[in-house]
């Protein structure tokens, strides 16, 4: 077994901090520098996706700058990962400024995939880039594929969050519009995201289309051919 990890920043300072804990060994870590040219979430973990299918690797580990490591460096992570008979885990962490000190897993700070998700669901829908609602398409894909009870799982590891949001609050990086991917989700997905009661559409856009499908930039689907254009939205609002 093994795990290759992904660390997309926007934020310097954050990173050089993160990377400071990490005992990861560096041949195994893909970091993306969005400072200058951010392509956003999606597409930085799919190069993720990317690095880990070039180096044979099980499982694609995604890391945010925002956490840092203790004495164990992520390798406790690693370990737990190897070990793992989950789909997805979650490791958690003290959160920094939260005032009842709580161990927890913050969104996807530090989680594991197995790579048989994305060899039967896909990468990262690319039209939520720079982010939101990613987390819910994807998660919501596995669901449909593995069904609800799917292998998912939190381990306490030797790592505390230092903070969230901080792309928009540090790097001031301009918060993403929900309006026009909210309207892209729905359209792709036949519901609401907060309708988890609802099954919705079981393939993209109720056609005959694989759970990987999602359209690229010139296809009639995408939401730069919808929202983007008949919403008063871009890219990089």
């Amino acid at each position: 077994m093994k795990a290759v990890v992904v660390v997309p920043y926007v934020y310097k300072p954050y990173f050089d901090e993160f990377i400071k804990t990490v005992k990861i060994p560096e041949q195994t870590i893909l970091t993306i520098d969005n400072t200058v040219n951010n392509i956003g979430i999606m597409k930085s973990h799919n190069k993720g996706v990317s690095f880990m299918k070039k180096k044979k690797a099980d499982w694609l580990i995604i890391m945010s700058a925002s956490i840092r490591f203790g004495e164990n460096g992520g390798l406790d992570f690693v370990n737990e990962v190897m070990k793992s008979k989950s789909l997805i885990l979650h490791g958690a962490g003290l959160w920094k400024t939260d005032p009842e000190q709580r161990t927890m897993a913050l969104g996807w700070h530090c989680t594991a995939f197995r790579r048989e998700i994305f060899e039967q669901v896909g990468n990262w829908d690319e039209n939520f880039s720079n982010y939101s609602l990613d987390d819910v398409d994807l998660t919501m894909r596995i669901q449909k594929y593995f069904g609800k009870d799917y292998r998912n799982e939190q381990i306490e590891i030797d790592m505390w969050h230092e903070s969230t949001a901080h792309s928009v609050n540090l790097a001031h990086i301009k918060a993403c519009a929900y309006a026009p991917r909210h309207s892209y989700f729905m359209r792709k997905w036949g519901k609401d995201s907060h309708d988890w009661q609802l099954e919705g559409y079981a393939t993209p856009f109720n056609l005959d289309k694989s759970l990987d499908y999602w359209p690229r930039p010139n296809d009639p689907l995408s939401i730069f051919q919808n929202e983007y254009k008949t919403g008063g939205y871009n890219f990089e609002d």
